[in-house]
């Protein structure tokens, strides 16, 4: 039976092209080694089998005789991905092919390097299915709430640990040495990852480009320094991410904040995120319309404070996103609590870039980590009240109105539905108790729909924590037109 899988694997790889009929002999080698094999026929005219049926098989195959001797996920997940490798060309020569289909243009290459990643199952697509997604209809644009259920919760104060840590090997798991790596007992295997190389604001081949295994939307991908560094936000972000969209117009592309609280969960590895979507802040009304130098600067009805620059000139695009940030920087006011500096800055933004045909549309969300003793985790992060829905920092993907919640939220809505309706002790379900108060003020509700309506409060709450991350919260819109109008000079 063997032979035949390994025969049927050969014919996928041919069929999804990232096996050439030169590299057969190559790669059904490699793969005989790996299975500790001495023997092999060429079969031809065999039936085709799902990828996920042939790398079961494997598997069995290699528990079986030995060959692997454990039986986890993990394991098996980075014996598939050292199965795949041996079928999968050098990453030099996947950058060729690559840059060959870009000479057709930059959608054909991107959706062959994306159809690669699908068909390898470098792009998780069957677990990526298992998450909950749906819309809920708030009071800015309908919001998309995705409950996921492929990676642990993370706590705020861990990503700020990791920050500065450097003293393991990848030092992060956005480092090019994941390129081929097996796996370890903290990063996820990587022998089939490939990385195609990016030239970005003149830097050439100093980048690179992947899509992200566990896609949260269509498309989804990181755009990464080669270079082990730490996250930044200035003009020179700017300027990589427009040049990011020049080369790739069919895709968006943004920066988490770079800060802790405000920033994303890998802070120290500077990288983009982007993909072929339509997040829900492009669907945010305006609420003031400036013109300034050939450009239009729309400040958004959106739950945390955003702007959008228009205009089809780059480097006018690039000056006012620079001159906007330059006065955030250093923008503080006391009366409504934002402090630009404590003891280190406070204030940054995070940008995302789009185009709309001709026109660029450049969205600034305005960040601040401020903290102090009431507020540890922050005075502009998600409320301690919320955080039985959301407890991690709120960054690119989240802010532009994508929830990102716990997987484990699906089994607790589940029991929160089976406590109301059977009106049972939620001391009988420790998982519930950092839901006792909200639990408290929906208990009594007399409803036929529970499902729908747990799913709503979800969205709410969500809805609450962008809110949360206002930084004009405790003041008004005017303060913020205000604080507009004067740095677009």
């Amino acid at each position: 039976m063997i032979n035949e899988r390994i025969n049927q694997l050969l014919d996928y790889g041919l069929k999804n092209n990232f096996l050439q009929q030169d590299d057969v002999f190559y790669a059904q080698n490699r793969i005989l080694k790996l299975l500790h094999l001495t023997t092999f026929k060429r079969l031809d005219d065999l039936p085709e089998i799902a990828f996920s049926n042939l790398i079961d098989d494997f598997i069995d195959f290699a528990i079986e005789t030995g060959v692997l001797t454990s039986k986890t996920i993990s394991t098996k997940d980075a014996f598939e991905a050292q199965i795949v490798d041996c079928l999968l060309p050098r990453p030099s020569e996947l950058s060729r092919i690559f840059y060959t289909h870009y000479k057709t243009g930059p959608k054909t290459a991107t959706t062959f390097f994306h159809n690669l990643s699908v068909a390898t199952n470098y792009i998780k697509t069957e677990r990526n299915k298992l998450n909950v997604r749906y819309k809920y209809q708030g009071k800015y644009a309908p919001l998309d709430i995705t409950i996921n259920l492929s990676k642990p919760e993370k706590d705020p104060m861990d990503i700020i640990l990791k920050r500065d840590e450097n003293d393991q090997y990848p030092a992060c798991a956005l480092c090019m040495e994941n390129v081929g790596l097996y796996q370890t007992e903290t990063l996820a295997p990587r022998s089939n990852h490939r990385v195609i190389s990016l030239t970005l604001d003149h830097e050439k081949d100093q980048w690179g480009m992947q899509y992200s295994p566990y896609a949260y939307f269509d498309e989804h991908l990181i755009v990464l320094r080669k270079e082990h560094s730490p996250m930044y936000v200035n003009s020179k972000t700017f300027h990589e991410l427009i040049d990011f969209i020049n080369k790739f117009p069919h895709y968006l592309i943004g920066s988490n904040a770079g800060l802790p609280i405000v920033g994303g969960s890998i802070l120290n590895h500077h990288h983009f995120q982007g993909g072929k979507y339509d997040f829900p802040i492009e669907k945010a009304q305006v609420l003031a319309l400036f013109k300034r130098k050939g450009l239009k600067i729309e400040i958004l009805d959106w739950p945390m404070a955003a702007i959008k620059i228009i205009g089809n000139n780059e480097n006018k695009i690039l000056d006012m996103a620079s001159q906007i940030f330059t006065d955030w920087q250093k923008y503080s006011n006391e009366s409504i609590n934002i402090f630009a500096h404590t003891k280190e800055d406070h204030n940054t933004v995070t940008p995302i870039v789009k185009l709309d045909g001709a026109d660029y549309n450049f969205y600034m969300i305005f960040r601040n980590n401020y903290t102090n003793d009431e507020f540890p985790y922050g005075m502009y992060h998600p409320n301690p009240s919320r955080f039985h829905i959301k407890k991690e920092n709120i960054g690119l993907i989240e802010a532009m109105g994508m929830a990102i919640l716990p997987g484990r939220l699906l089994t607790e809505l589940d029991m929160i539905k089976q406590v109301i309706k059977d009106k049972l002790s939620i001391n009988d379900f420790p998982e519930l108790k950092k839901h006792q108060e909200w639990i408290d003020s929906i208990k009594d509700l007399e409803l036929d729909d529970w499902d729908s309506f747990l799913k709503n409060e979800v969205g709410r709450i969500f809805e609450g924590v962008l809110e949360d991350c206002n930084v004009f919260k405790y003041g008004s819109n005017q303060d913020f037109i205000d604080f507009v109008n004067k740095a677009i000079y």
